[in-house]
C-alpha cells in the first residue's frame, strides 16, 4: 500500500514535466474526421487522443502505469508491450506495436497480434518530446463512381443482341439469295413449292383432310357421317 501511494505521489510529480509523444498524419493527407482516434492499449490499459488541429495525436510519456505497480517496466524487468491502434473513417492506418522501457520506447509497425512486419524501428527517448510519422495505407472508398454511357455497353444486353442478329439476317437472306449458284437456288425453290408455305400460297389447305372446326367442337367428320348413316338406317326399317 505504501508502495502504492509513492509510485502515485512520484508518477504526478513526473507528469508536470512529462515529455509528449505525438504521431502525425503524412502532410499530403487532408484534414482528418473529428471522429479519428488513436488509442493504446496494453499490460492493463487504455488510453486514447483525438486527433488535433495538426493533423496528429499526441500522447503524455511516460504511459500511464497499471493499478498493479509491480507489473511496470523497470530497470531489470522486461519491456512492456502496448498496441496502438488509429481509427479512422476516412483512412485505413496500420497498427503499431510499442516496447516501453523506463528509458526509451520502441515503435515498429505491426500485425494486431503484435508480430514485427519487417519495417525499420523508431526509438522514442522518454525525457524529449518526439514525432513519430505515421503511414496510410489506403482510402476508405463507400461510394462507386457513376459510369458514363458507352456505346459498347448496349453490346452486353441480351435484347439487343438479339434484335441486331435478327435484323442482320433479315437485311442478309436477300443478298444470299441472290448470291447462290443457279442450281442450289433451283432446289430450294423447289423445296417450298414443296413446303407448307408452298401450299398455302397456292390456295391449298397446309393441314389437308383435317377438320379443325370438328376436332374443336368435339366431333369428326367420319363420326358425323357413321351416325348419319346410322340415322338413315333406322327410318327405313321403321
Amino acid at each position: 500500500m505504501l508502495c502504492a501511494r509513492m509510485w502515485s505521489v512520484v508518477h504526478f510529480a513526473a507528469l508536470a514535466a512529462a515529455s509528449t509523444l505525438t504521431f502525425s498524419v503524412p502532410p499530403h493527407i487532408p484534414a482528418l474526421p473529428s471522429s479519428a482516434t488513436a488509442v493504446i492499449t496494453g499490460n492493463g490499459t487504455s488510453i486514447s487522443a483525438p486527433v488535433t488541429r495538426q493533423n496528429s495525436f499526441i500522447f503524455t510519456l511516460p504511459l500511464a502505469a497499471p493499478a498493479d505497480t509491480s507489473t511496470f517496466p523497470s530497470s531489470t524487468s522486461k519491456p512492456t508491450e502496448y498496441l496502438l491502434t488509429i481509427y479512422c473513417r476516412d483512412y485505413d492506418f496500420p497498427p503499431y506495436a510499442i516496447k516501453a522501457t523506463p528509458a526509451s520506447y520502441t515503435i515498429y509497425r505491426s500485425t494486431r497480434a503484435g508480430l514485427d512486419a519487417g519495417f525499420p524501428h523508431t526509438v522514442v527517448d522518454t525525457s524529449t518530446d518526439t514525432t513519430v510519422s505515421l503511414t496510410v495505407l489506403k482510402v476508405r472508398e463507400y461510394y462507386d463512381a457513376r459510369v458514363g454511357f458507352s456505346p459498347l455497353s448496349l453490346l452486353k444486353n441480351p435484347m439487343v443482341l438479339i434484335g441486331v442478329v435478327g435484323l442482320a439476317f433479315v437485311m442478309g437472306m436477300p443478298y444470299l439469295l441472290d448470291n447462290m449458284d443457279p442450281e442450289t437456288k433451283a432446289e430450294f425453290e423447289a423445296q417450298q413449292k414443296k413446303g407448307i408455305l408452298g401450299n398455302a400460297g397456292a390456295g391449298g389447305n397446309p393441314l389437308g383432310d383435317f377438320d379443325m372446326a370438328g376436332w374443336m367442337a368435339g366431333t369428326s367428320k367420319s363420326k358425323s357421317s357413321g351416325n348419319d348413316g346410322g340415322g338413315g338406317g333406322a327410318r327405313k326399317r321403321g
